[in-house]
């Protein structure tokens, strides 16, 4: 059974990198019925990684979030952590996506709800490029969303900068510097 498991992930991921998504879904769907049978965890977070990539590609989103947080669920379960890590940076990915298009829309409830599920996400991943991205953006969305309350927006900001400080990225460190003082300076 790993046998047959481990060649119909290389064929989707080989389907993957053709582009040809649905095929490659077929694929990762066959993954995931043999996996469930012989009650094989890694074969089931791989599986479901495979067809939330897929549908991520296709963009939809919606599927893709949920293939990818069962995916996840299932690599911690099987305490698979270089897995969850994987799935975690792909699924960050897929929350920043949505949350930016809510953050278009002028929905910034729906829009902060993502960036702090994309937060958790990045923290389980240790991306702290990400995360100080979603400490950045949930700041900016603070602002919008309350102008007369700031101290959520510093709160987040201050984070966005410690991140910068520990990775030693001046860019970002100056951007966090140039948004407090922003706030400070129309706020006295």
């Amino acid at each position: 059974a790993k046998k047959s498991f481990k060649t119909y992930l290389a064929v989707g991921q080989l389907y993957e990198e053709l582009q040809n998504y649905e095929t490659a879904s077929y694929f990762h769907q066959r993954c995931l019925e043999i996996s469930v049978e012989f009650k094989y965890i890694e074969g089931q977070a791989l599986a479901f990684k495979g067809l939330g990539i897929c549908e991520e590609r296709v963009l939809n989103k919606g599927e893709a979030m949920s293939h990818l947080e069962t995916a996840l669920e299932k690599a911690v379960e099987g305490m698979l952590d270089s897995i969850a890590r994987e799935i975690s940076r792909d699924l960050v990915r897929v929350y920043q996506s949505i949350a930016i298009e809510y953050q278009d829309k002028n929905e910034f409830d729906l829009s902060l709800t993502f960036f702090e599920k994309c937060l958790d996400v990045a923290k389980r991943a240790h991306d702290k490029d990400k995360e100080a991205e979603c400490y950045q953006q949930i700041a900016l969305i603070q602002e919008k969303v309350s102008p007369d309350n700031h101290d959520h927006a510093i709160e987040y900001l201050q984070k966005f900068l410690e991140l910068g400080i520990e990775n030693n990225n001046k860019e970002k460190q100056g951007e966090a510097h140039k948004m407090l003082a922003d706030i400070y300076s129309r706020n006295g």
